[in-house]
């Protein structure tokens, strides 16, 4: 039967169709509302019966598959929907980042409050694990005045933390677990200089302590500035996927699943996401971190570059002085 037509069947023939010829018709309800007429085979009928006389004998099977449906806890199979290839590019980028993305729960001190004899407020925020070790990268402002430090794992594991090193300035911190015989899954990192304005992205964070959830978005746009607290925060990348509070530190991913910045501010009114959201560059942190962590390489190179202005400043004035008359 075509798509679109209704069939009136002959559930309301005569037994004997021999001697009613005419009355072995057929209705077609056309798209258009009209009926037409067709003379059916004589074997229609006979196939008919033979259809319903076998479904009679098996009413006890229908009966069966109605009572199974009827009964709480028991369903009958249903037919899996295909996904869309958008929906599995989605799905296979957040089954790729979540297990290095973290929960961060911090106690906060604040010193007026009883000389942080106890935490005054708590706080939620996000994190991403950079090494197999237990090393985690985060926001300063997420640790900043923190007394205790939790990180929660997606296989339900809950550590304490400690802060190696922190940088107000970039708004980057580094705190570390132990994470025993069961290391942990460190991010995969992108190239954020290669980030073009309207690629896919996605946010993965603890927004308002939640628990780990996925937003999607594009990027707006690349090199933003932004001022905050007396400091300019440069070559921001803005989104639009949804970042809300307690997403600060998490990742933002592109359809590949690998980090390409650090969730950190929104630009809202409300203090919620308005789908104004920037994030710094992974390469920023890639470049920024290690220094952070291992200080003394910095450290000895400002040293020796010292050193070596100092040699030259008293080897070209020593000469001077060597061509002073005695006495002047």
């Amino acid at each position: 039967m075509r798509s679109g037509l209704v069939l009136h069947t002959f559930l309301n023939l005569p037994r004997d169709h021999s001697t009613h010829p005419q009355s072995a018709r057929a209705e077609v309800l056309l798209p258009g509302g009209s009926c037409e007429q067709s003379e059916p085979s004589v074997r229609s009928p006979r196939l008919l019966r033979r259809t319903l006389s076998g479904a009679i004998r098996h009413r006890g099977f229908l009966l069966l598959l109605f009572l199974l449906g009827t009964i709480p806890g028991v369903y009958l199979p249903i037919p899996a929907r295909a996904l869309t290839p958008d929906e599995m590019t989605t799905i296979a980028a957040f089954e790729k980042v979540a297990p290095s993305v973290v929960n961060i729960s911090t106690e906060i001190c604040e010193p007026e409050y009883f000389y942080c004899a106890v935490p005054s407020k708590t706080g939620a925020g996000s994190g991403v694990v950079m090494k197999e070790d237990g090393l985690i990268v985060t926001n300063h402002h997420v640790v900043a005045s923190a007394k205790n430090i939790r990180v929660t794992l997606t296989d339900g594991r809950r550590l304490n933390a400690e802060i190696v090193a922190s940088d107000p300035n970039e708004d980057l911190a580094v705190i570390r677990v132990d994470p025993g015989g069961r290391p942990l899954q460190a991010i995969v990192f992108g190239d954020s200089d290669k980030v073009r304005v309207g690629e896919r992205v996605f946010a993965v964070g603890n927004p308002f302590g939640l628990g780990q959830t996925l937003t999607a978005g594009s990027v707006s746009m690349t090199g933003r500035s932004l001022r905050d607290e007396g400091r300019i925060m440069r070559d921001l990348i803005q989104t639009d996927a949804p970042i809300n509070p307690g997403n600060s530190g998490g990742a933002l991913v592109n359809s590949s699943g690998d980090l390409i910045g650090l969730c950190t501010a929104i630009l809202s009114p409300t203090g919620t996401s308005i789908r104004i959201g920037f994030a710094l560059p992974s390469n920023r942190i890639r470049a920024i971190t290690p220094t952070m962590v291992r200080p003394w390489p910095k450290i000895l190179g400002w040293t020796a570059a010292l050193l070596v202005a100092v040699w030259f400043i008293k080897k070209v004035y020593g000469r001077r002085a060597g061509t002073y008359p005695p006495g002047f």
